[in-house]
């Protein structure tokens, strides 16, 4: 809890004084789109929504997320189980080059997850789950996060919640990848969780500051970690988003888009 309580304060201190996270409005004559950058995971107690986002928020129809994710985490066991889960695999260490085999016992210890539970992962699963668990023990997490205090905000003004994107999709995106790019992702994973909580912090940093080109820059390793990967989780879905937020122009209201910092560099 100390660790956890010095490092936001060393946050707080070396961030702008009033958080001022990228957002940008595009309008025509009859309709309004507010394109807020977020981020998913934060530690809590963080005053982080401004003045001018709040307005655009409250004058919004609609809020519009990467996915809407289920109140009940437990509602989405099945498909992840469906899709990232199943008995007769190799265990995790024999599904990947050695120099990463010898890490991954150190990293799941740290991150609190038993590698018996990762050896019944598919591979971008068990990436996903020592990201997750590291961040957790960082004192960082997805419920302290920006999508779920804007969609909390939406329900209590009686606002519709529309995703671009279901969970399913999403997971579907990670369980198409080539066995070679879950590797990747996974040695990218095991690199970063001994800094996660710094790296995290830093990233928090910038968000605040409304900094989405270093954002960009240093995007995770986990979306760098192949061509592939950059594809499928940055390029390509910022091409549909592009698509869906033109179909939105051509029809009368105001509509407030959130959706990661780093969809915005470039």
């Amino acid at each position: 809890m100390k660790r956890f309580l010095f490092g936001a304060a060393v946050l707080l201190a070396a961030s702008p004084a009033a958080a001022k996270p990228a957002m940008w409005v595009v309008r025509d004559a009859d309709t309004e789109v507010t394109l807020y950058g977020t981020i998913h995971a934060l530690p809590p107690g963080l005053d982080w929504l401004s003045p001018a986002a709040t307005r655009q928020l409250e004058a919004a129809g609609s809020l519009v997320v990467e996915a809407v994710i289920p109140e009940d985490r437990f509602a989405l066991a099945p498909i992840v189980a469906q899709l990232g889960m199943r008995d007769g695999l190799k265990p995790l260490t024999a599904r990947v080059p050695k120099p990463l085999a010898s890490r991954i016992a150190m990293t799941a210890a740290a991150a609190g997850v038993p590698l018996l539970a990762l050896n019944r992962m598919e591979t971008w699963l068990a990436a996903i789950t020592l990201s997750e668990g590291a961040l957790t023990r960082a004192g960082i997490t997805t419920a302290s996060g920006v999508e779920p205090a804007l969609s909390a905000r939406a329900k209590a003004e009686g606002k519709p919640i529309v995703g671009l994107e279901t969970v399913e999709q999403q997971l579907r995106f990670f369980d198409a990848l080539p066995e070679a790019d879950q590797a990747a992702l996974l040695s990218a994973t095991v690199d970063e969780a001994g800094g996660i909580k710094a790296e995290a912090m830093k990233l928090v940093t910038l968000w605040r500051a409304g900094d989405v080109e270093t954002i960009a820059r240093d995007f995770s390793k986990e979306a760098r970690a192949s061509p592939t990967l950059t594809r499928v989780l940055l390029t390509d879905r910022n091409a549909r988003w592009a698509t869906w937020i033109a179909g939105v122009l051509r029809q009368p209201g105001k509509v407030f888009v959130a959706v990661g910092a780093g969809h915005f560099g470039g």
